[in-house]
């Protein structure tokens, strides 16, 4: 039935303020922008998947963020994302070892909140 993600949609207070962290700090590619529905699509690089923000009017939605959602992404070295992540003053979980699953997690708050899980298989770990 699914084949695939196309991109996980967040909603943000100020979608003006959000685009550099995504851009920057996460080195996410600007691909779509409108601004007069604010919203921007960004890609990944390398990948088929991506990440949409727009600015949120419900106040219901924009109140807190849901913490129960979580963004899961792989990357090429744990340790290597969580040194960059920390140069930029983004703080992250304890690398947690899931060794029955294979594969190493941590975690952050963006700055609107939303709960982003990084993580890499145990073989590239080195």
């Amino acid at each position: 039935m699914i084949k695939g993600f196309t991109f996980v949609e967040l909603p943000v207070k100020n979608l003006e303020s959000a685009i550099p962290f995504y851009r920057e700090t996460l080195g996410l590619q600007v691909s779509y922008m409108d601004n007069v529905r604010k919203w921007c699509l960004f890609t990944i690089p390398g990948s088929d998947t991506g990440c949409a923000l727009y600015q949120c009017t419900d106040s219901s939605i924009c109140a807190e963020p849901n913490h129960s959602v979580h963004i899961v992404v792989q990357v090429e070295n744990l340790e290597t994302t969580i040194a960059a992540l920390s140069a930029q003053g983004i703080e992250t979980e304890p690398i947690r070892v899931h060794e029955g699953e294979h594969f190493l997690i941590s975690g952050f708050l963006d700055p609107e909140g939303h709960v982003w899980r990084i993580w890499t298989p145990l073989a590239c770990t080195s």
